[in-house]
């Protein structure tokens, strides 16, 4: 367990992806039936990765901000492996988080932002992409 981890090791780097989410409800990119590129049949996409693509978004955003809404941070809690990283965090042996995760669970779990690395972005991140959008101060 924990203990083991904290008596041999002193640097940790951690990978994830999907698996440590889909025990908060939030369904994996491609398992049959269940996965969310399954899921996104409703929404008539000419393929379920057209969700991601800048090019489809810019004509067709509906899609994009449902799913956004769905899985919008408060929506889920973290799962104890995300608690066990900031765990890792906390004891000072985490070195990096790398995920696959758009969730933001980690960050929502208390781990820092300067030890996260989101390679697939994630809504902590999310930004416009219209330049010519005015944003208030």
């Amino acid at each position: 367990g924990f203990q083991y981890i904290a008596d041999h090791a002193r640097h940790v780097v951690v990978l994830c992806g999907a698996g440590i989410s889909t025990s908060a409800g939030i369904p994996d990119f491609r398992s049959p039936g269940t996965g969310l590129y399954h899921n996104l049949q409703r929404f008539a996409l000419p393929e379920a990765e057209a969700i991601f693509d800048l090019t489809y978004f810019q004509k067709h955003p509906d899609a994009f901000y449902e799913l956004c809404r769905e899985m919008w941070p408060g929506n889920y809690a973290p799962t104890a492996c995300h608690y066990f990283i900031r765990l890792l965090s906390d004891k000072g042996i985490l070195q990096r988080c790398y995920t696959q995760n758009i969730d933001s669970l980690e960050h929502a779990a208390g781990i820092p932002f300067d030890l996260l690395v989101a390679a697939h972005g994630n809504f902590d991140a999310a930004h416009v992409v219209d330049d010519n959008v005015g944003l208030a101060s």
